[in-house]
């Protein structure tokens, strides 16, 4: 059947079906999924309004399984400058960019580095007080395309420190 189709329209079909986005997420239908991943069996989802913007839309992560979540940041609606902030961070051995939320003493900054030597690396630092608790790897990429410009568009605050620290 697919030898029939012109070349061309057989070419936009295998463009269009790799683009299609293929990662585990706990995004609504109405959300783009900037970061989402699985996390043991476990899913992590940084979800967003398509008309997210300085002070405007929305921006909620998500952790846990499918009818299940056990952790939604915020838990109640506000402005996403008030609940997360960015940076891009780096140093002579990575570069990437991170979000950044905090949950009372507890902070979590979700990241997407490039190791110099070593490739990708997404995942979730949690600390508190200066003290890593956690270190959760995403099993594959957890970036959607084009998702930090999405996010960058909302202007959020620049995290500090800018480090994955």
């Amino acid at each position: 059947m697919l030898s029939r189709l012109p070349a061309a329209l057989l070419a936009t079909l295998i463009c269009n079906a790799a683009r299609a986005d293929t990662r585990p997420s706990l995004c609504q239908a109405s959300e783009v999924a900037i970061f989402s991943c699985a996390i043991g069996s476990k899913i992590a989802s940084l979800c967003a309004s398509p008309d997210l913007g300085p002070s405007q839309g929305s921006l909620a992560y998500r952790f846990g399984r499918k009818g299940a979540i056990e952790l939604i940041h915020p838990e109640a609606p506000m402005p996403p400058d008030q609940a997360f902030s960015t940076a891009v961070v780096g140093d002579a051995g990575f570069a990437g960019d991170i979000v950044r939320f905090s949950r009372g003493e507890t902070r979590y900054t979700l990241y997407s580095i490039s190791v110099r030597g070593q490739g990708d690396r997404d995942g979730i630092l949690v600390s508190r007080a200066g003290r890593k608790l956690a270190d959760l790897k995403c099993k594959d990429f957890a970036l959607g395309t084009d998702a930090w410009k999405l996010l960058y568009r909302a202007k959020l605050p620049k995290a500090e420190p800018a480090s994955l620290d």
